[in-house]
């Protein structure tokens, strides 16, 4: 396509977007239609249960794609804290805990059988693995999401992810390249920086990618970060960078596939679109409907006629684009009972309780010990509401356990048995909390802490005397630990 008005048509096709709902209506079709996106992104309010999210996704595979170009279905699919599925299935822990757990072995081996779950569901597209370092411990963003704090880990991990997930057929996204690990600012809040030189990202950030770019993956997802020895605009991201996106990844790297970004509203949605294109993005992601693609539609058209973007440059990113839904993208088999079932019991309940039996370690070892002394105190400091108390479960194992609230004047004199905390922060705790979680552990010295999110959640705190971490919060890695800590038998590991 060298036609500007033949291209203009074909405008939509760099983008993703995301619908509201659970319902394909009228005026989403006739939306979807006039835009032609090259596909669609969904999250956990639009799959309420297995079946709203077959129907929904078969009906956007029938609206968009054909049998010759399907349309790309993505989710979002991490596992841990970061699922789309996990409302009607229980899903694997964190990247953090199945690497702690197995390693790459089982990395791959649950990427695989996530990914034929989400091609039961209509999904063929996911966007994960994470290939970020966790080494900065303040990070809120990535934390446990990553496979570990070393590129080596990473490097092992997300190659494994990548293989598990192209044997089952599931287009992976590796991201956020050049690498999001080391910084201590949330990019869906602000703009964070890598502040480090090159030689440190070589030999850290890039390993990981340059992997995944080896063994093939198909699609890279920029970063909303700021580096500075890779582009010294001071407000540039990585996103927008052409010395990030084409001169590294691009001709330094090699990378010949699909370039995407989530375009956010920082300036203009449609200036943002032109100037991703102009980096040498591909695919423009929208969360929303409304109004980024819009936006966007005009702004390259504008851009396009103006001559800031050629049709040769629109062209490239459109056939990288096509040659991934030609030869990648899967369309769905037909939804049924049995289907539903074979895609729920790939991953039974009992396996993800082992698994997160497995990631469980003893970071500190003081005079509490595991398993606990009935009867067992608890205070849980930022429990999620859709989590069973941690008392409830271990009094399910027969163990007497009493659960605390968050006034200390309510709290016993003395313990008899043993005491129990648990913290849950993705990033840092609030001061309310951090204070609460002191106070308990100021009282009852001999506390056994479990940070279940962040592990780092409790750093800086002499009090917290013996630390396990779990690496997640989710009804499996909840269950494992109460199993541990009211039975004997082989202890966490350090």
């Amino acid at each position: 396509m060298t036609d500007v008005a033949d291209i203009e048509s074909h405008l939509g096709e760099l983008m993703m977007v995301g619908l509201p709902g659970t319902e394909l209506t009228s005026e989403l079709a006739a939306d979807l239609r006039r835009i032609q996106p090259s596909g669609v992104i969904f999250f956990a309010p639009n799959f309420p249960d297995a079946g709203t999210a077959a129907r929904l996704t078969r009906e956007v595979h029938a609206r968009l794609g054909n049998a010759d170009l399907p349309t790309l279905v993505g989710v979002d699919e991490e596992g841990g804290m970061v699922s789309q599925i996990s409302g009607f299935w229980e899903v694997p822990p964190s990247a953090r805990a199945v690497a702690a757990s197995g390693g790459p072995p089982l990395v791959k081996d649950l990427a695989h059988r996530t990914a034929r779950r989400l091609l039961a569901l209509g999904v063929n597209l996911n966007f994960a693995p994470v290939l970020d370092i966790h080494s900065n411990s303040a990070n809120p963003v990535i934390g446990i999401r990553s496979f570990g704090t070393t590129a080596s880990q990473v490097t092992a991990c997300g190659r494994a992810a990548v293989e598990g997930m192209q044997a089952a057929g599931i287009i992976p996204v590796v991201k956020h390249f050049p690498g999001h690990g080391d910084t201590s600012v949330d990019s869906h809040v602000d703009l964070p920086r890598v502040e480090v030189p090159i030689a440190t990202l070589a030999l850290r950030e890039l390993r990981p990618f340059e992997a995944a770019i080896q063994a093939g993956v198909p699609v890279v997802m920029t970063a909303h970060v700021v580096v500075p020895a890779l582009d010294p605009d001071p407000d540039r991201p990585a996103t927008l960078s052409r010395p990030i996106v084409t001169g590294l990844l691009r001709e330094k790297m090699g990378f010949a596939g699909v370039v995407v970004t989530a375009v956010t509203s920082r300036g203009s949605f449609g200036e943002v679109a032109v100037q991703a294109i102009e980096a040498g993005c591909d695919l423009l992601l929208y969360s929303k409907l409304t109004p980024g693609p819009d936006e966007a539609l005009q702004a390259l058209q504008e851009a396009l006629r103006s001559g800031r973007l050629t049709p040769e440059r629109i062209s490239a990113s459109i056939g990288r684009i096509r040659s991934l839904r030609s030869g990648s993208a899967a369309r769905p088999r037909e939804w049924n009972l049995a289907l539903e079932r074979e895609a729920r019991n790939l991953i039974p309940e009992e396996e993800l309780e082992r698994v997160a039996e497995g990631a469980l370690r003893v970071l500190r070892q003081g005079a509490g010990g595991v398993p606990l002394r009935p009867p067992i105190d608890v205070l849980e400091v930022n429990r999620p509401e859709s989590r069973a108390p941690i008392a409830d479960l271990i009094r399910a194992h027969g163990v007497t356990a009493r659960e605390w609230g968050p006034d200390p004047a309510t709290w016993p004199r003395r313990i008899e048995g043993s005491s129990l905390l648990t913290v849950a922060a993705r990033g840092a705790l609030s001061l309310e909390h951090e204070e609460l979680a002191r106070k308990w552990l100021q009282r009852f010295p001999e506390t056994v802490t479990v940070a279940s999110l962040n592990p780092h959640a409790t750093d800086g705190w002499p009090e917290a005397r013996t630390l396990l971490v779990t690496f997640d919060n989710t009804l499996a890695s909840r269950r494992a630990l109460a199993k541990r800590l009211s039975l004997s038998g082989v202890p966490a590991r350090k």
